[in-house]
Order: C-alpha cells, then structure tokens, then sequence
C-alpha cells in the first residue's frame, strides 16, 4: 500500500539543502534522479528512480544509462505513471526545460542546484510529471 504524507517533503528538503551536486557515492551527494527518488520514497515511501538511477557513479554513466532508456523522460516513464503538470501534488515528480528532474513543492519546483544547496522555480517551469504507480 503506498502511503502519501505531503508534509515530509519539508523535512527532506531541509536535510538536503547543503547537498552537494554529483553523479557519485560520496555522502551528501546527489544528481537530479537520486534527488527526486529521495524525496518520492520521504513522502509516498517508494523509490522507483532506484531502477536506474543506482545504476551510475558519473556525469557519462548517467548518460550511458539514460540512452539506453531512451532519455530521462522515458526512463521515468518506465518506472512512474505520467500526469499532468497542474495535477500534480507536492513530493511528485517533475522535469523542467533542459530535462533536469524536480519535487513539486507547491507553486515551486525544487531541484538540487548546480553545485552545491537547492534551486526552485515557478510551477510553471514543469513541462512534465509523474506520480508513483498504485
């Protein structure tokens, strides 16, 4: 039974607001799949980005992977259902233009900044979402 408690998002964002940004294992690092599976699994207690996003510990493994899914749109596709961009609720999962992955967090997007903290966005910067499957 997946759970769905939008409150534990703030947590999880607190916790990784001086991440910083990497394709590694090092602690407190993350890329923008690692990030989002995080936060899924914090609010609706899954992780379905883990079946790929384990799968690489640099910047062209990531790339390695994701063409062999086709793309990070399609490689979410295969693990989340898709939905549409206004009715997606917080701690779901979005893609802004450029293909980086984000959290709803209500009018904002949020996503792990280039370096080093968090970057948000208008709900407006999602071009498209998906939800955990039932």
């Amino acid at each position: 039974m997946i759970r769905y408690d939008p409150h534990a998002l703030i947590e999880f964002l607190e916790s990784r607001s001086r991440w910083a940004f990497g394709y590694g294992r090092e602690p407190e690092t993350h890329d923008c799949a690692r990030f989002c599976d995080a936060g899924v699994d914090a609010v609706f207690g899954v992780r379905p980005l883990k079946a790929f996003a384990s799968q690489w510990t640099s910047h062209s493994g990531a790339r390695r992977v994701l063409a062999q899914h086709g793309g990070m749109a399609q490689a979410v596709g295969e693990v989340m259902d898709p939905i549409s961009v206004t009715l997606a609720r917080r701690g779901e999962v979005g893609m802004v233009e450029g293909g980086q992955l984000v959290l709803f967090e209500g009018d904002t997007v949020v996503g792990p900044a280039p370096e080093r903290g968090l970057y948000r966005l208008p709900r407006s910067a999602a071009v498209l979402a998906w939800t955990v499957r039932q």
